[in-house]
């Protein structure tokens, strides 16, 4: 290394350890006649000692190598760091004008070494121009310089000896790891001589290293004639064209080593019956970018390939399979869209539409699209909790009828369905099957007959409703005569006697008014609308219309309703239809048993007439007891009871259809009605409803 540093602008790249010795000696007095500048010294790291050296010395630093080919007037570029992208950068560099040195550690020791040299030569001439010098201290001066050449020349072979003992240190590492690798791997060196070749290779080959090793004969495990191999390739760096003509179409340029090839060949020489096998070679490059080697994986994809081929196999029975049952498919796919009912496939865990049928769209005016992904109860009535539970615990292969269920259409319009749900399997998931019968008509009707049971009953309410009606009247009318009377007398009312006789008169008002509007709501016809509810409710509003009637027919009544009932789900107007129902009947049953005892003169016709009803709660339900101690009926009545229109009354005295409607209205509430009757001693009705969870 030799050349003219006098004027010399330079800039450093890398502030390794060597940088900072170099900065001292550029810096420092010993070559000061040169001139020399140091520009910038650039690293992305900060701390490194160069780095820490040239701020130090108050020299320009930077952590942006493009800020040193940005600078003008370089002369020499000193490369003390192996960056990838160091190498882009430097590309721009014009080295006409400037110099680039890449000093590796052996390199930045011999520049030091170089610089240490300058120096000495300056201190030699300074001594030699000074025209007193004697002979002998000429012969010291040589001296001093010859063994300050001998010492740089001992550190440059320290040095060597150090770096070429390493070397021996990494080749027997890379050797041992090579060796001990389980993936076939050999090199080979620049002149195509190999140098390794591991036990994996060995095995997967059947050939010892000692037998090639030292050769150039690597192909003869793979070919029966002599061809380069793909590390081969590598070293001879052969064209594209050329590689072609080796390997045809089965080779490609790796996508994860830079300048490696791979590809994928089939060698019958291997083993009994040949083998698969996927190869890799990339180059091993020295420091200055020199290919001086190559190393090639090898790896067996015989299995993967018996693998590859049985699944091609299979995919090609599948597609047979596919073909054969898509007819069947296409065939059900057909059914189920040409349903006559509606159908929705929901998923068993969220409950969202996976699926619908040609009839959901045509009676519910959606799109497939609007539907599928949205809540399946959605369309109905959500605070349902009758359908969320009975749902959720429904269990593989199960079924579950839901009757007379509110739905409404995309336009909000209501309509009524009985909707049976089955637990299944589809597509491999877990789903609910729900089909949907429209049974809007069938339910007006129905609603009709109960209005018209409600007329019906009206008639029995008349006595009981002008009794209630002309108390508060009477009372009405008392007050308003005392005040007429007294003011015709012209005497004082006294206030406080005034304001109680008012407040009698507006609390009598709201009582018969309230009168009439239960009567009005019982009469009017009022669409389904479960809410919560007590069922204490219902069964005391029909005492405040049926109470007199109770009076007058001697009937001794006993109310024992248990406080803070569980709630259940229905309506009250419906459920009060229930109750007048049954107890109309209970007093018509013990009226029958008493004219009949009269007429036989038996104890009298003196006959007991209790009506009992009573609630409490029976496990997961809530239970309503009506008891008489009237005539009874007979297995045959108690068969009958509950159809249409069936009475044991005299022609004129009963619809026969009381009965009938309060059975549908329990059942409409999830609810079960119970007989129990001893002819001649009396009957009760036991109604369940399930609570709310």
């Amino acid at each position: 290394m030799n050349f003219n540093l006098t004027g010399l602008k330079i800039a450093i790249i890398g502030g390794s350890d060597p940088c900072g010795e170099i900065l001292d000696i550029l810096t420092g007095p010993g070559l000061k006649e040169h001139g020399i500048t140091v520009l910038i010294v650039a690293d992305t790291l900060e701390n490194t000692r160069g780095m820490v050296r040239a701020k130090a010395l108050g020299l320009p630093t930077s952590s942006d190598y493009k800020q040193v080919c940005a600078l003008e007037g370089i002369d020499l570029i000193l490369k003390l760091k192996n960056d990838e992208i160091l190498a882009c950068i430097l590309e721009k560099v014009n080295t006409e004008r400037v110099s680039i040195i890449d000093l590796d550690s052996y390199r930045a020791m011999s520049f030091i070494s170089f610089l240490k040299t300058e120096e000495e030569k300056i201190r030699v001439r300074e001594k030699i121009g000074n025209k007193k010098i004697s002979r002998e201290d000429l012969v010291t001066l040589f001296d001093r310089f010859s063994d300050r050449m001998i010492e740089i020349s001992d550190k440059k072979n320290d040095f060597l000896k150090t770096e070429r003992e390493d070397l021996i240190e990494i080749e027997k590492e890379l050797s041992q790891i090579i060796q001990g690798s389980m993936i076939p791997t050999f090199i080979i060196n620049n002149e195509h001589i190999l140098t390794h070749w591991n036990t994996a290779c060995e095995e997967l080959t059947g050939h010892d290293a000692y037998e090639l090793v030292g050769t150039d004969r690597q192909w003869v495990p793979f070919r029966s004639a002599k061809r380069p191999t793909m590390a081969d390739v590598i070293v001879g760096q052969m064209s594209e064209e050329d590689v072609k003509k080796y390997y045809g179409s089965s080779w490609r340029k790796s996508k994860i080593i830079k300048e490696a090839y791979e590809a994928e060949e089939f060698f019958p020489h291997l083993g009994k019956n040949g083998k698969w096998i996927f190869f890799t070679a990339a180059p091993i490059k020295s420091p200055d970018g020199k290919i001086i080697g190559a190393i090639e994986t090898l790896r067996d994809q015989t299995e993967d390939k018996k693998a590859q081929e049985e699944i091609e196999l299979q995919d090609q029975e599948l597609y047979k399979l596919h073909e054969k049952y898509k007819t069947s498919e296409e065939k059900y796919r057909s059914l189920f869209n040409n349903n006559p009912n509606p159908i929705f496939i929901i998923d068993y865990q969220t409950l969202e539409i996976l699926d619908i049928n040609h009839r959901v769209e045509n009676d519910y005016g959606y799109s497939k699209a609007e539907l599928l992904g949205r809540p399946f109860l959605e369309i109905g009535d959500q605070d349902d909790e009758t359908i969320k539970q009975g749902l959720r615990k429904l269990k593989t292969g199960e079924a579950i009828l839901f009757t007379k269920k509110r739905h409404y259409k995309k336009d909000k319009q209501s309509f009524f369905v009985n909707m049976k749900v089955v637990n299944t399997t589809y597509s491999h998931r877990d789903v609910l099957i729900a089909s949907t019968t429209d049974i809007t008509e069938s339910v007006e009707k129905e609603t009709q007959l109960i209005q018209a049971g409600k007329l019906a009953t009206l008639g029995t309410m008349a006595a009981g409703m002008a009794h209630e009606i002309n108390q508060p009247l009477n009372v009405i009318q008392i007050c308003s005569d005392l005040i007429l009377k007294m003011i015709h007398k012209g005497i004082a009312i006294p206030d406080d006697e005034l304001v109680m006789m008012a407040k009698d008169i507006i609390d009598n008002v709201a009582r018969a008014s309230g009168v009439i509007k239960h009567v009005r709501d019982f009469a009017r016809q009022s669409e389904r609308d479960l809410k919560k509810m007590n069922l204490n409710d219902p069964i005391n509003d029909v005492f405040k219309v049926l109470g007199h009637q109770l009076t007058v027919h001697a009937i001794t009544v006993v109310r024992e309703l248990a406080p803070d009932l569980p709630e259940i789900r229905a309506e009250h107007n419906r459920l009060e239809q229930v109750f007048i129902n049954l107890v109309t009947n209970a007093i018509d049953a013990m009226d029958e048993k008493a004219e009949k005892a009269a007429k036989a003169e038996k104890e009298g016709g003196s006959v007991e007439k209790k009506l009992l009803i009573k609630t409490f709660v029976q496990k997961d339900r809530v239970v309503a007891e009506v008891s008489d101690t009237g005539i009874g009926m007979s297995e045959v009545v108690k068969g009958k009871i509950f159809e249409p229109f069936f009475t044991t009354k005299e022609t004129g005295k009963g619809t026969g259809l009381g009965t009938s409607i309060s059975f549908g209205i329990i059942k409409d509430y999830g609810g079960i009605i119970e007989i129990a009757s001893v002819e001649g001693e009396g009957t009760s009705f036991t109604i369940k409803f399930p609570i709310i969870e």
